[in-house]
């Protein structure tokens, strides 16, 4: 079982935690996995405790009064509590005020229906509160704390997410990390042209070009206001209180390492996620699916290979290398711009009476990816727990009348 690994490193301290992954059978009987191997990181998944929770809901009230954001605000903190980020949106025909976005934290499915009360009361409802955004964040925290263990789940998360969604075709959703404020605080994980910032081959196929995201930074995929993003960290922080920015400074036994899901309001619908109801009646594990989904590369079995296969070697410890640099996204990227390179080296040939070239020298694509199990289901355990909380218990308002 070969190993190969990569140093974990931070911008603003010194530190350095390898991490190691081990090549080993795929365990997989599908004929795409057959002659493989797959690259597993060496970690004790056991050894964290996983939860998962909403961070925050986005509600949108369109009122029949109008009013000003403040007072929205101001009902809504005596209903549930000083938990409440209020915008207003576009104002209507007559010059008013009639329609606002509500982020309330960590919200339970009574405490939205409190506040959908509280808004009908005062001024009124055109329609059932919207549910128009959603966070929904999964932490794995260390049983023995430690900034190793927390460095090393960091890693494995980074490398192993791949986001539902293509993430490189557009360069503001590509993988990226800040350690601070500012542009100047950013860096991309795959190399970056900025002369052709749409799509570069050569920057995606040039594992030299990469840039790991560092321990100590935020991790992102996807554009911030798309319809789905994601952002992965070791949380030290706690933010109690979006409106007054209040902060929490985290003791050793709660720092945790944090992935977490942005989703818009057009997801959302897809998903059947409109009132508040909706909500409390979703099965979240089915977020594992669609945004929580980890996996582990698998590669040809060298073993397998005729000798003299030279090419296929030096092209696959490239695609390891961009593995162990940027994950399972970076080899995504990879795997399609060696399939571009493919097809106009192929073009290119029949153009020229030359023989053909060889063009199947590399067969990794999107299929080579594996279910990284063990880390799935402690995931799914982990958004199952999010169902209870959201449960309507007992008798509450009823959020589906509407005043005409």
């Amino acid at each position: 079982m070969t190993p190969h690994s990569t140093v974990l490193t931070a911008v603003k301290f010194p530190a350095a935690y390898t991490l190691t992954y081990i090549e080993q059978p795929t365990g997989k009987k599908q004929s795409r996995f057959q002659n493989r191997v797959c690259l597993k990181p060496q970690i004790d998944l056991k050894a964290y405790k996983a939860s998962a929770v909403v961070d925050w809901a986005d509600i949108r009230f369109r009122t029949v009064k109008h009013t000003q954001w403040k007072w929205i605000k101001h009902f809504i903190d005596l209903a549930i509590g000083e938990r409440v980020f209020v915008e207003k949106n576009e104002l209507d025909d007559d010059g008013k005020y009639r329609d606002f976005r509500v982020r309330i934290q960590e919200p339970v499915t009574g405490d939205l229906l409190k506040a959908e009360e509280a808004v009908k009361a005062k001024w009124g409802l055109q329609q059932p509160a919207e549910i128009v955004g959603l966070e929904v964040s999964v932490d794995f925290k260390p049983r023995k704390p430690s900034d190793e263990a927390r460095a090393l789940m960091f890693g494995v998360l980074v490398r192993s997410h791949l986001p539902s969604r293509n993430v490189i075709d557009k360069p503001l959703d590509r993988p990226r990390f800040a350690w601070d404020d500012g542009d100047d605080a950013t860096a991309y994980v795959l190399g970056y042209n900025k002369r052709h910032p749409d799509r570069s081959d050569v920057f995606l196929l040039d594992p030299g070009k990469d840039r790991p995201a560092t321990i100590d930074s935020t991790y992102y995929a996807g554009a911030k206001g798309t319809r789905s993003s994601w952002r992965t960290m070791i949380k030290l922080l706690d933010k109690q209180n979006i409106a007054t920015g209040t902060r929490e400074v985290l003791p050793e036994e709660k720092k945790r390492v944090r992935v977490e899901v942005t989703i818009n309001e057009d997801e959302l619908t897809e998903m059947g996620i409109r009132t508040i109801r909706d909500l409390a009646s979703f099965k979240f594990q089915r977020f594992q699916g669609s945004y929580f989904t980890f996996v582990l590369p698998t590669f040809p079995d060298l073993a397998c290979q005729p000798e003299g296969s030279q090419p296929l070697k030096q092209l696959r410890e490239r695609r390891l290398q961009r593995f162990l640099n940027a994950g399972a996204v970076g080899m995504e990227a990879w795997d399609e711009a060696w399939r571009r390179k493919k097809k106009q080296m192929r073009k290119e040939t029949l153009k020229s009476d030359l023989p053909l070239v060889k063009t199947s020298i590399m067969t990794g694509n999107s299929s080579s990816l594996m279910d990284y199990n063990e880390l799935t289901r402690k995931v799914i355990y982990a958004l199952r727990d999010i169902d209870p909380r959201m449960r309507l218990k007992g008798p509450s308002p009823d959020s589906a009348a509407v005043n005409s």
